[in-house]
């Protein structure tokens, strides 16, 4: 990727995807009885997931995607499409969120509803990383040019100033948090 900020958003993505893996495992201790997932991890997935890609993360593509749809490229559907998906997993995420703060109110949420909801929740999340990786981080490397890129970076730094040292370290600190939970 010639673009710093495509190798930005290309490494938030390999961060997403570890996060959602965790998700996974904590999700996946649903399905044992003699299991009690761990609702404080989950909550620290839910916290991070709708932080640094929902607050500075999706902002960045947004500004990307739109710049690109004005090149007309082809699959100009699809780039809608993942747009529309950004505010559709926020709100999904948002859904998440409340269930398992019910949960951890002592408030009765079916398991199979929390079940179910995660399982789509995560299919969602990687077929979206997926098609931003497959197929439009490579189209904007194609039809993009420096102009661009520079219009980008100035969009995309007013977004990114927002995200300042203390946030960054807290939740690279959630992250690494994260990550360290689950390969224990």
């Amino acid at each position: 990727m010639s673009s710093a900020i495509l190798q930005k958003l290309n490494s938030d993505h390999k961060n997403i995807a570890k996060i959602l893996y965790c998700f996974r495992a904590e999700i996946k201790e649903y399905e044992d009885p003699e299991v009690e997932p761990s609702l404080t991890q989950i909550m620290n997935i839910l916290d991070y997931i709708s932080t640094v890609p929902e607050r500075w993360h999706h902002p960045v593509e947004d500004i990307v995607f739109k710049r690109l749809l004005e090149k007309h490229p082809p699959h100009s559907a699809q780039i809608r499409a993942v747009l529309r998906e950004h505010e559709d997993l926020e709100r999904l995420t948002q859904e998440l969120k409340t269930a398992f703060e019910q949960v951890s109110l002592d408030i009765a949420v079916p398991i199979s509803h929390l079940y179910k909801t995660a399982h789509i929740y995560l299919s969602r999340q990687m077929l979206h990383l997926d098609a931003e990786e497959s197929v439009l981080f490579p189209m904007a490397e194609e039809y993009l040019d420096e102009n661009d890129w520079a219009d980008i970076e100035q969009e995309a730094d007013v977004i990114l100033e927002s995200y300042d040292d203390a946030a960054r370290k807290a939740y690279k600190d959630l992250c690494e948090e994260i990550l360290d939970f689950e390969a224990e």
